[in-house]
């Protein structure tokens, strides 16, 4: 049977499709993707992982490759006898977890607040500028430290704290970037044929800002991470029974001479888990400049 083929065409590809397969093209961002993936599985499910850190009668066991370690506990136990990596996953559960709904949070409360002031002129406008340059000129964590203390210290409020603090700097960002694409020719056209703000957003300006809001989202993560673990290192976080990667740190911090574990894979964690999600982020992000410029 003879088949055709004169009138085949080629299937054109959305703007998702192509960006993804730029993207998985990169083999180092494609391997942190599935590494962010196990990680937000296992905040997620970190009450199941490690539904609880009994207590053992072995104080201040090493990790089991040392000399004296045991397989049942993987990464040793700390001065109460409690296990070291079921801490450690509570402890990723909290940090993690916390810096991925601080950055939601604050990508929708900014994307809203810093869209309508792009679009809002006159003194509305003005002020909301002058606002945000004097919020801008105090460091994020001096804002969250000075929030922390007028709420009280607990993870909720720690939670809270970073998230004020880390607004407007993404609603800055939001603020310049459709500030950049209003004076460009195919919005101004898309204004004369008379599309309302929305549609101006969701169909001319939004498409063209997602490389700037990928760094701006990847670099609020990466502060969340930053100072969650400084204010739990504070003693401005959890507190009691709660674990922090941060809190872990300065939980054990008198003992890192004679257990210095304890110290070291919490901290590793934190740098593996920035790591991770910066490298899936900048992947990302060429693949969206790769994108537009073919």
């Amino acid at each position: 049977m003879l088949i055709n083929n004169e009138f085949n065409e080629e299937k054109i590809q959305s703007p998702l499709q192509y960006t993804w397969s730029i993207f998985k093209k990169k083999k180092i961002a494609v391997a942190a993707m599935w590494a962010s993936l196990i990680l937000v599985l296992v905040a997620l499910f970190a009450d199941f992982i490690a539904p609880h850190a009994a207590t053992d009668v072995q104080l201040l066991l090493p990790p089991y490759w040392f000399e004296g370690g045991s397989t049942a506990h993987i990464l040793g136990t700390d001065d109460l006898g409690r296990d070291s990596l079921i801490r450690l996953i509570h402890g990723i559960q909290l940090t993690l977890g916390g810096a991925l709904l601080i950055s939601i949070t604050v990508a929708i409360l900014g994307t809203i607040i810093g869209a309508a002031a792009a679009l809002t002129k006159g003194i509305k406008a003005s002020i909301l500028h002058h606002l945000l340059d004097a919020l801008l000129i105090i460091p994020t964590l001096l804002t969250a430290l000075i929030l922390i203390v007028m709420f009280g210290p607990s993870y909720k409020n720690c939670l809270i704290a970073v998230s004020l603090s880390l607004l407007p700097q993404f609603i800055r960002g939001i603020y310049i970037a459709i500030e950049n694409e209003l004076h460009k020719q195919y919005i101004v056209a898309l204004r004369l044929d008379g599309a309302t703000n929305i549609r101006l957003l969701r169909f001319g300006i939004f498409p063209n800002i997602v490389e700037p809001i990928i760094a701006l989202l990847n670099r609020i993560f990466t502060i969340a991470i930053l100072e969650i673990s400084t204010l739990g290192y504070l003693g401005f976080g959890t507190q009691f029974l709660d674990v922090e990667l941060g809190a872990l740190i300065a939980n054990s911090i008198e003992l890192i001479f004679s257990s210095p574990w304890l110290v070291l894979f919490p901290g590793i964690t934190i740098f593996i888990i920035i790591l991770i999600f910066n490298l899936f982020s900048e992947g990302l992000r060429h693949a969206v400049i790769e994108g537009e410029e073919e």
